[in-house]
Order: structure tokens, then C-alpha cells, then sequence
């Protein structure tokens, strides 16, 4: 198992709607601008944009001047909360649990494997706490 393309689809849509406000272009900016701009289907965006809204990330407004902004400041939005928001706790890795063998040294063995795969996931999770969108709109 893999995380879905729809979580780096996300962080590119967080700092467009961030960097879009944060250069006064809108307060909040149209779906259907950032669809356009990011080349992405509608449907995907939905899905995405309900993610981050339900996640407090970002709030949606209707009407003529609706669209979607950041719910929270960019400097508190990190790239492991976007994660959570797409990704719900889903791991990376999905152990093979049907072998045949069987006994003391395939159980540990199995479990060695898992501890190390669970090991690169919190550290890639550490590493993804530690950057907001605010340090990568510094970057743009």
C-alpha cells in the first residue's frame, strides 16, 4: 500500500489558497480557480477541499465571493496535519501476514520487519511536523 496522490495534491491546494490570500488576489479563492490553475478534476478537488475543511484546515464560503481559504494561520498548518486530514491514520506499509512458516524465528523475524517499517514511518512523520506552509511559502 501506498499513500494516494491525493495527499501531495493537497499540499500544493493549501499553499495556492494560502499564497492567493496572503497576496490579497482573494479573500477566499474560487474552487474552480484553483481546479483550473492546478490542473486538477473537480472531483478530486472536492474530495480534497472536504478533507481539509473537515479537518479545520480550511473554511468554505458560498456564494458570488465565496470559495475556500485557510482556517487556520499558515504557521500552524503543518505538513503532517495536511497528512492526517487526506490520509486518516492509514498506514504506509501493510505487513504480509500469511506465511506459512511457522515457530519462534518467522514470528520474530515478522515482527523485526514490522518495528522497522513502523520506525520509517514515525520518523517520516516527524520529519513532516516539522515544516508549515508558511516554510513553504517563504520558499516561493
Amino acid at each position: 500500500m501506498s499513500y494516494s496522490l491525493s495527499f501531495s495534491q493537497a499540499i500544493i491546494v493549501v499553499v495556492y489558497i494560502a499564497d492567493k490570500v496572503q497576496q490579497g488576489m482573494y479573500d477566499f479563492v474560487p474552487a474552480k480557480q484553483i481546479s483550473k490553475s492546478l490542473n486538477l478534476a473537480n472531483p478530486s478537488l472536492v474530495k480534497i477541499l472536504q478533507s481539509l475543511n473537515k479537518a479545520g484546515i480550511i473554511e468554505t464560503r458560498e456564494g458570488a465571493k465565496g470559495g475556500v481559504r485557510l482556517g487556520i494561520n499558515p504557521d500552524k498548518v503543518t505538513i503532517l496535519d495536511i497528512f492526517n486530514a487526506i490520509e486518516y491514520q492509514r498506514p504506509l506499509f501493510q505487513p504480509h501476514q500469511r506465511i506459512n512458516a511457522k515457530g519462534e524465528r518467522p514470528t520474530r523475524a515478522q515482527q523485526g520487519i514490522l518495528d522497522i517499517l513502523n520506525d520509517a514511518e514515525s520518523s517520516m512523520k516527524d520529519s513532516l511536523k516539522n515544516v508549515t506552509i508558511a516554510d513553504l511559502l517563504k520558499k516561493l
